[in-house]
């Protein structure tokens, strides 16, 4: 009940606060909520994707083998999206918000906030590289999901291409093979940027609630949220070790992996017009619940 009541309090409660901050917004301002996102998407993501990468202190076998861990994942859960989908019968569109409910996950201020609060600065250290390769997906795979209902798989493809998170993090990763020295009047306007990117990212998801109107697709979005919360964590703890992940890297690889749905998802929704109500629905609820899932898979790793 302690643990409980302290992830609580410490890693759920302050993200709903910071998402009120995007609902009162919306409410009060009526912020355009598209120009926020095209913000997050093309200044502040390729800022924080390439600081962190660049920065990161993590051996680079074990940054390699998390980011493979990432990957694999990342593709299992659009493959389970996509079959359950089919399996329902649901349209290609709400089949693709399935896939962006379910496949990305919110690794960067939630499960970051609950790693530190669980294994200090050293698991954080592994979390920001999961959550690096989270990055990645999201400006490749959840864009092209996203895009596909509306635009083709063709043109889906193109859009993704043309996403500066893609390449931030091709640059990045190149800088840190050669083992170039960024310079500092480079470096750390970057790393500014990148640090806007959590808040504003909550605050875009609040705006978002306010403005979702769920209807009656209670049943569907828990399917969404059930694969996420529990069918995630399940294929973490199977796909872990066989991606070489070892003591403390495993506990960081599979509690990230158990993740809410990510808020990017929202910003790709809501960019290239997929299903923004579903996949918000599916943020919210899979945020909420997860203060109780995450509590048992602590305790079953017995962190």
């Amino acid at each position: 009940m302690i643990v409980f009541a302290n992830i609580f309090v410490n890693n759920v409660l302050p993200v709903f606060l910071v998402m009120s901050a995007g609902l009162i917004l919306d409410r009060v301002l009526h912020v355009d909520k598209r120009s926020l996102a095209r913000v997050a998407l093309y200044v502040l993501t390729p800022a924080l994707i390439f600081s962190r990468i660049v920065q990161s202190p993590v051996d680079p076998a074990e940054f390699g083998r998390m980011l493979v861990f990432v990957i694999v994942i990342t593709l299992a859960m659009c493959a389970l999206g996509l079959l359950v989908g089919r399996l329902l019968r649901w349209s290609t569109r709400e089949s693709d918000a399935l896939v962006l409910s379910v496949a990305f996950l919110n690794a960067g201020n939630f499960g970051l906030s609950v790693v530190l609060f669980t294994l200090g600065e050293v698991g954080l250290q592994l979390a920001t590289v999961f959550f690096v390769g989270c990055n990645f997906t999201s400006n490749t795979l959840s864009a092209f999901f996203a895009a596909r209902g509306n635009h083709g798989a063709r043109s889906a493809l193109r859009k993704t291409l043309c996403l500066p998170g893609l390449w931030a993090f091709l640059v990045a990763m190149s800088v840190r093979l050669i083992q170039i020295a960024v310079p500092p009047v480079l470096l750390n306007p970057l790393i500014t940027l990148g640090n806007a990117y959590i808040p504003l990212m909550l605050m875009l998801l609040g705006l978002q609630l306010s403005q979702t109107r769920i209807g009656k697709r209670y049943g569907k979005v828990a399917v969404g949220v059930g694969l996420r919360l529990l069918i995630g964590a399940v294929v973490a703890l199977g796909l872990a070790p066989l991606m070489g992940l070892q003591g403390l890297a495993y506990q960081v690889g599979v509690l990230q992996a158990s993740m809410p749905t990510a808020v990017n998802s929202s910003l790709m929704a809501v960019e290239f017009g997929a299903d923004e109500d579903y996949v918000a629905s599916c943020i919210f609820f899979s945020t909420l619940l997860s203060s109780i899932t995450l509590t048992l898979l602590i305790g079953f790793l017995q962190v």
